[in-house]
């Protein structure tokens, strides 16, 4: 041990998903900010996801994998943050990416605010390209589909106010995070730097992948030019906000999004976290991301 402290704990649960985990890995290592340490850690992996990691050779990554599967990020975020010692904590999905500026922007913004949470902006990636973005809800009654604490970075002194991730939660758990950090009014900061891609595993049915992950393409567009790849998503993303808009005055799938609308807006009311609410989100997300 060296006793050097990092500036930052990136934390990446992850549970059978190497493949992509290791494109994730690789534009952590790209960061142009350096001074970090990373958590991997596996929510009870069998796959060759230590293999992955151990590839690196990179003292900086670090492997844990958790004795059962949990179904869940909370367990093996709350098992990295346990073990963790940088000043400031990061997370970052095992399928997503980050652009080499993540970890500097963020830091910058948190230290030039005096915040103790900071985010920036992240395009979802589906097959077809961009179809959407995200960033951070202004409070908790405009919660979205798209939240991802992917773009989340936090003074690690946070946890004080706010405890631990939910681990009872396995769907939702960064929504529960959120409105604890909205009830203590922890100071925020709003990153305005596109440094996010997240890789919805739904769409993908991540899981059932056995080759060819779609953020290859990426991390070997952000290899060659970075800038030139974030530049083409920006387009890619106002094209397809400005389709969405059409769409929507055109009445396009007026009953369709009404009864999701009414659906999800019950679920709220009742609680996502309470059974069966939870079990049936669960389920689903399990279905369409490849792993049932």
């Amino acid at each position: 041990m060296t006793g050097h402290r990092p500036t930052v704990s990136v934390i990446i649960p992850t549970y059978n998903c190497s493949g992509p985990l290791r494109r994730t890995l690789e534009t952590v290592l790209w960061q142009d900010h350096d001074d970090f340490e990373v958590w991997v850690i596996g929510d009870g992996c069998t796959d060759d996801s230590a293999a992955v990691v151990a590839s690196f050779a990179d003292p900086r990554l670090h492997w844990v994998n958790l004795p059962e599967n949990s179904g869940g990020p909370s367990r093996p975020r709350n098992e990295a943050l346990r073990r963790a010692s940088g000043r400031y904590v990061a997370y970052l999905g095992h399928d997503d990416l980050w652009f080499p500026w993540h970890l500097s922007s963020l830091i910058a913004c948190i230290e030039q605010h005096g915040a103790s949470f900071a985010y920036s902006l992240g395009a979802l990636i589906g097959p077809s390209g961009c179809i959407g973005a995200f960033s951070l809800p202004l409070c908790n009654d405009r919660v979205r589909a798209g939240l991802s604490p992917s773009n989340w970075l936090h003074r690690q002194t946070l946890l004080q106010t706010v405890g631990q991730w939910p681990s009872r939660i396995r769907v939702g758990d960064d929504r529960e995070f959120l409105k604890r950090l909205w009830a203590a009014e922890v100071a925020m900061a709003f990153c305005e730097t596109f440094s996010v891609l997240k890789f919805p595993a739904g769409p993908w049915r991540m899981y059932a992948l056995r080759g060819d992950y779609p953020q290859t393409a990426y991390v070997e567009a952000m290899r060659r030019d970075p800038q030139q790849l974030r530049d083409r998503l920006l387009v890619e993303l106002g094209v397809c906000l400005s389709r969405r808009e059409v769409a929507s005055e055109k009445g396009r799938g007026f009953a369709r999004r009404l009864s999701r609308r009414l659906l999800t807006r019950a679920a709220t009311l009742y609680g996502r976290t309470r059974w069966p609410v939870d079990l049936i989100l669960y389920r689903r997300w399990r279905r369409r991301a490849g792993l049932d």
